[in-house]
């Protein structure tokens, strides 16, 4: 049974075209804590590249030439080396403590291409064999990846030139279904391999007790990069994705993220037509540009359309096509001056004066963007310390400098002055006592703590977790949180947790053409356990642009965002916050959140209010709002309205007991008014899906419900086992 509604017409009652959430628990209101995280500071370490005006790489560079200022306070380096060719791996000494690190002389190479066309794919195979013609060397690991409405794996990792080549031609073809397929049957090696857990590097398993031996310094690293790419395949599934642009940074930030788990070289080859980065998504893209940064991630964008690009003049690029200066002309001008002055408005955080040239610079960016559609190219690869190989047919030779800057760079390192982690923007200056001699490097990062738990942490999170700490509490913005209980049948317990904010609370602002407005949010959930630690974190960046005559239908609907968690039982607390950027208000909510044991038992989850359903083709999704064919949208608030035509739709999953030899059937709905008992119904439910559960929405007519507070308790029954759950809403 693939449809999973039933309307209850025999019932002489109705309910409304309802929204119910959690009911709302008393608001707890936590310790004050400091509003800033405060941690010995991590080293920066740096790639650099430096150059004559002639585009020649230099390599005599000497430490005391060199300057490094982080918004302009000078650092002390505290290494600096030269690091060239396949720099062999030395065996430690059998009388000193091991401190081997195989990924140190690893070089990672990825490959990612977007939108390309079939001659576009025909120019990314030829430039792949081009650069693994020019790489003989056996430290240099290359993947091909792709961004076709998310992130897919078409060849993880390897040194297997052969392998490579021959992933590229069977994907050349592929539609979205065979990427996605692909990407699965990899991800299920991958997890072969990190199945088998970490190899151990015994540093007397080499000849003569001189260090680990060869095979298992290979097996390391072979463990390191799966898990790598695992974890990132996962992590991709699991995003939400609701626009294009956002699809692309969020792919993009998922593999930026994974790499910076493993140290080296890592050079991402970025091949896209035409990046274009809105404005719902400006402040994922810094947040990119910062991880990339901070993660020691360079991009190369390469744009495959070759002399048929736009043409925006010679200046700033060599004739080989490579743009090297970051330099060029009037449209470029353009672009790089507003781009200026949008960071500037990021980095300041939109305080201060605002000067007339940070307003025009949105609607300056977009016309440069009109103009020639690859500075974000140019702008992502100058940012994170690359370069970018667009309007050329002659790629060969941009391609070997880049691959020259694989094989040979600066590492440098310092340990920057950071003594309180506010989330601010770090700008990195690198200045060289040498004329005309150019530096090729980040441009900066942000100042964010290491979260030990694993996950990231975002710039645009700071002031969230900042206003979850002030005290008093911000209040100046209204909307509702709540976990709700679903599966219990596990070591630990499934959660949905729903945070929802009226659009009617939050500010549109009309943008600069005078046809649309912007509404700009971001929003932040975390669950601390008894001792005050964070043990789940999720948030979500909102920038949408509305037409103006669109904007009082916009209001009329809510915001909502689901996350899906699993706790060990225990007492934990619910701490959300959402804010309006665009009118700085704030608003926070904390609840108390108990975890009841698990148990393999019949039992039934809490009851949700569904908002409306939408229909979806992802059958690897797996939390509890998705079913066969479709995703529930929940709804958290408590206060209906009845009358004729209106429906009250709710959900909930039954949880069978396994071992138990009788099925469960069917399930009653009992329903009261004001405390009185009216009646009852039954219905008959679907069978048990294949992850154990089954996913059920009542559809209630609601036009005999008058006014008054209600009750309906759903019951179910499996042999002499039976389990309920109750809902109470208001109707008005």
């Amino acid at each position: 049974m693939n449809r999973l509604f039933v309307l209850l017409a025999g019932i002489l009652l109705g309910a409304c075209n309802c929204i119910w959430g959690q009911s709302p628990t008393p608001q707890q209101e936590a310790a004050p804590a400091a509003t800033t995280i405060r941690s010995n500071a991590q080293e920066v370490v740096l790639d650099m590249v430096f150059r004559d005006k002639k585009g020649k790489t230099v390599r005599d560079i000497r430490p005391e030439e060199i300057h490094i200022s982080e918004d302009g306070v000078d650092q002390k380096v505290t290494s600096f080396r030269l690091v060239e060719g396949n720099a062999p791996v030395a065996p430690a000494s059998s009388a000193t403590k091991l401190s081997l690190d195989p990924m140190r002389e690893i070089r990672l190479v990825t490959l990612v291409f977007e939108g390309l066309d079939p001659e576009g794919k025909r120019f990314f195979r030829q430039a792949l064999k081009d650069m693994l013609d020019m790489t003989p060397e056996q430290n240099l690991y290359f993947s091909v990846l792709t961004i076709d409405q998310r992130l897919h794996v078409i060849q993880p990792f390897t040194a297997d030139h052969d392998a490579l080549l021959k992933s590229v031609d069977k994907a050349a073809m592929w539609s979205f279904i065979q990427y996605s397929n692909n990407s699965a049957i990899v991800k299920s090696d991958l997890k072969q391999i990190v199945d088998q857990g970490e190899p151990a590097l015994n540093s007397t398993a080499g000849p003569g007790g001189g260090g680990p031996s060869q095979a298992a310094i290979q097996g390391n690293v072979n463990y390191q990069m799966a898990k790598m790419q695992y974890d990132m395949l996962s992590a991709a599934e699991a995003a939400d994705r609701e626009y294009n642009a956002r699809a692309t940074i969020d792919a993009l930030l998922t593999l930026v993220h994974a790499q910076s788990q493993l140290p080296g070289r890592k050079v991402v080859l970025y091949f896209n037509p035409s990046l274009t980065i809105t404005e719902t998504v400006k402040e994922q893209y810094s947040n990119l540009i910062g991880v990339a940064n901070r993660s020691n991630v360079s991009f190369y964008t390469v744009d495959p359309r070759g002399l048929a690009s736009w043409s925006n003049g010679a200046a700033g690029r060599t004739a080989s096509g490579m743009d090297m200066t970051g330099g060029g002309g009037g449209g470029r001008d353009m672009m790089n001056q507003s781009l200026s002055e949008i960071q500037n408005q990021q980095l300041n955080g939109g305080r201060g004066e605002v000067s007339t040239a940070q307003v025009r610079a949105q609607e300056n960016a977009e016309s440069a963007l009109r103009a020639n559609p690859l500075e974000w190219l140019r702008d992502l690869a100058r940012q994170t310390g690359g370069m970018t190989i667009a309007e050329t047919n002659d790629w060969k030779a941009p391609l070997r400098t880049v691959m020259e800057e694989v094989r040979s760079y600066y590492e440098v390192a310092y340990s920057p002055h950071i003594e309180v982690y506010d989330g601010k923007f770090r700008k990195i200056t690198v200045h060289i006592d040498r004329p005309n001699v150019i530096v090729h490097t980040r441009s900066g990062y942000f100042a964010l703590p290491p979260v030990k738990s694993g996950q990231q942490l975002y710039a645009y999170e700071m002031p969230l977790l900042n206003a979850l700490n002030a005290s008093p509490s911000p209040a100046n913005l209204d909307f509702q949180a709540a976990a709700e209980r679903f599966n219990d049948h596990n070591a630990k317990v499934e959660y949905m947790v729903t945070l929802e904010a009226p659009l009617d609370g939050l500010t549109f602002t009309p943008q600069a053409d005078k046809k649309n407005a912007s509404v700009d949010a971001a929003l932040l959930t975390v669950i601390k356990n008894s001792s005050g630690e964070i043990v789940e974190k999720f948030s979500k960046d909102f920038a949408v642009e509305v037409a103006l005559d669109k904007v009082d239908a916009y209001k009329a609907g809510n915001l909502v965002q689901t996350f899906h968690t699993q706790l060990a039982p225990g007492t934990y607390t619910l701490e959300s916050v959402v804010m309006d950027r665009n009118s700085n208000k704030l608003g926070v909510k904390k609840s108390p959140l108990g975890v009841a044991p698990s148990s393999d038992k019949l039992s039934i989850s809490d009851v949700v209010v569904v908002r409306r359903t939408d229909a979806t083709k992802d059958t690897q999704a797996n939390d509890a709002f998705y079913f066969p064919g479709g995703k529930v949208v929940p709804t958290l608030s408590t206060t209906l309205k009845g009358g004729p035509g209106n429906v009250l739709p709710f959900y909930f999953n039954v949880y069978p007991d396994p071992a138990a030899k009788d099925p469960v059937k069917s399930f009653t709905m009992s329903f009261y008014k004001d405390g009185q008992y009216l009646g009852a119904a039954q219905a008959p439910l679907p069978n048990v899906q294949a992850d154990g559960r089954i996913p059920y929405i009542a559809n209630l007519p609601a036009d005999k419900f008058t006014p008054g507070a209600y009750e309906i308790r759903i019951g179910v029954t499996q042999g002499n086992s039976k389990a309920e759950e109750n809902v109470d809403f208001k109707v008005e």
